[in-house]
């Protein structure tokens, strides 16, 4: 069989993904090798290193003004926690949206679609009133009711589309043989959910990982620090220390890619799927 030959075009559109991948990673590169220099060898050589140069010192620094061990704790609790429940609640709203015909859920669906343009910097003041009335201030509690109420409607909207996707007679089939509307969600499609899951959890968990204004607005930074929180100690308003910060940033990065990493193959498949509407 003879190759099909490679068409202009093709080498065209390939070249200008390299070119705009290669430009994506230019910041990327740019803090990584900045992690191993000093404040004044970022500034002199910003995009070189050499063994000169390179140093181990900004790490030890930033994990103990950090606090890494306690952030990391706080900020684990706060991702994990939301995203169990964002998973939980999702999956039984999309559930009943898909496969319950009721003028109810299809209202509930649309407010939720409708909540997914709402500005999140518009809500902040009325949150951190309400959670100094509710005693939820300077509690995980409370960052975690917001962070589950915040990404649930994007969870559900994937969640509904993913099983508008699924067969009924699956669900006809589990009917016919006994078994409850629960134990319809539970044993037939819960197994199947696993492609939106880990989107959802992809998704969901590098947002509440990498939550600043929550975090800032209703913890207090000395007594419940969050890493996203710490890493803005080293952005100061009059100077800067660069090296402490990218080490900063790249220590907070290593759950979330270790995460993607054990996920990825049902990411972009979850995602399609997801986007599915019928």
């Amino acid at each position: 069989m003879k190759k099909g030959k490679i068409k202009p075009r093709t080498i065209i559109q390939e070249a200008l993904l390299l070119i705009c991948t290669l430009i994506m990673l230019v910041p990327v590169y740019y803090f990584v090798i900045g992690a191993f220099k000093s404040r004044m060898d970022i500034i002199r050589h910003p995009f070189s290193i050499s063994a000169e140069t390179f140093t181990i010192k900004n790490f030890p620094y930033t994990l103990k003004h950090l606090r890494y061990l306690e952030a990391i704790k706080n900020t684990g609790v706060i991702t994990f926690v939301s995203l169990a429940l964002v998973v939980l609640a999702a999956s039984l709203a999309g559930f009943a949206i898909a496969r319950i015909h009721s003028k109810f859920f299809q209202v509930y669906y649309a407010v939720l679609v409708a909540m997914m343009v709402i500005p999140f910097i518009g809500c902040v003041i009325p949150l951190t009133v309400m959670s100094v009335n509710l005693h939820l201030y300077n509690r995980l509690l409370g960052c975690i009711l917001i962070q589950v109420a915040w990404n649930l409607p994007f969870a559900v909207f994937l969640f509904v589309g993913f099983m508008k996707t699924i067969p009924r007679e699956l669900e006809e089939a589990a009917y016919l043989d006994g078994c409850s509307t629960f134990e319809v969600y539970w044993k037939i499609f819960l197994p199947i959910l696993r492609p939106v899951t880990a989107t959802c959890c992809i998704r969901t968990g590098v947002m509440v990982w990498n939550d600043y204004l929550v975090s800032s607005a209703l913890l207090n930074a000395n007594q419940t620090p969050t890493l996203m929180v710490g890493v803005q100690q080293f952005f100061g308003a009059r100077a800067t220390e660069f090296g402490y910060a990218f080490a900063a940033i790249i220590l907070s990065s290593i759950p979330m890619a270790i995460l993607f990493l054990c996920m990825q193959k049902n990411f972009i498949k979850g995602l399609a799927a997801g986007a599915v509407k019928s």
